[in-house]
């Protein structure tokens, strides 16, 4: 009866044991639950992403095919200035940090405009395979916005257009009058320019129209979509 007892005991030591191992073995290997912020960052193309994983990193940002603008280079590394998504509303700028190979050769590079091929690494800092110089886009259509030199520009329509057709012998070579409205990273203005007109100044730049497309001819018409005007923009002088 006594030896019966001890091994009951026993038994029952050997459950509550085992029990308590499993409990440890689940606590332990039971992963400690992240929670991260609600904080999300814009994407060149407007989208945004939120932070996840154990780090709370933000998600990688969508790739694209290329991507232009002016290269920079300050304390923090190398960053890729480029025009702000329309998402943005009250930002002209769009600064992209870059993960890029240093070499002497970048030198030849900085404050001018490059385009850049890679991958988005973690949110929009960009793996760069490739750059290259690149010639500023400049010339916007009707309804377009883009980054010129440091603004955003957007071509809200042609108001006026006294040009001389090519094909006609005019006293004066008229001009054409169109409505803009310029952004920068602290002012913002619409206002009517005129190709004949002496560089408008606006905020640290100057900005003049140097050209307007198509040319007139006494025989067509000119739809309102169908102008480009080329823009330039330099530092206020």
């Amino acid at each position: 009866m006594q030896i019966i007892k001890k091994i009951s005991l026993l038994v029952v030591l050997l459950f509550i044991a085992v029990g308590i191992t499993f409990f440890v073995k689940g606590r332990v290997s039971e992963p400690e639950q992240v929670f991260c912020t609600m904080e999300a960052l814009i994407c060149p193309d407007g989208s945004y992403v939120g932070r996840t994983g154990p780090k709370c990193a933000f998600t990688a940002c969508q790739n694209q095919r290329s991507f232009t603008g002016i290269l920079k280079q300050d304390g923090e590394g190398f960053r890729l200035i480029t025009a702000a998504p329309k998402e943005a509303i009250n930002s002209a700028t769009y600064a992209m940090p870059l993960d890029i190979r240093v070499s002497n050769a970048l030198s030849e590079f900085i404050d001018k405009n490059v385009e850049v091929r890679g991958t988005f690494v973690e949110g929009n800092r960009l793996k760069v395979e490739s750059l290259k110089a690149a010639v500023p886009d400049n010339v916007i259509g009707v309804g377009e916005t883009k980054y010129v030199g440091g603004i955003k520009i957007t071509l809200n329509k042609i108001v006026s257009d006294s040009r001389c057709p090519i094909d006609v012998q005019c006293i004066q070579a008229g001009w054409v009058t169109a409505n803009v409205t310029l952004l920068s990273d602290t002012d913002k203005e619409t206002v009517d320019m005129s190709s004949n007109k002496p560089p408008k100044a606006f905020d640290s730049f100057q900005v003049s129209i140097i050209e307007v497309r198509p040319m007139r001819i006494s025989t067509v018409m000119t739809t309102p979509d169908s102008y480009k005007v080329v823009f330039k923009v330099e530092p206020l002088r």
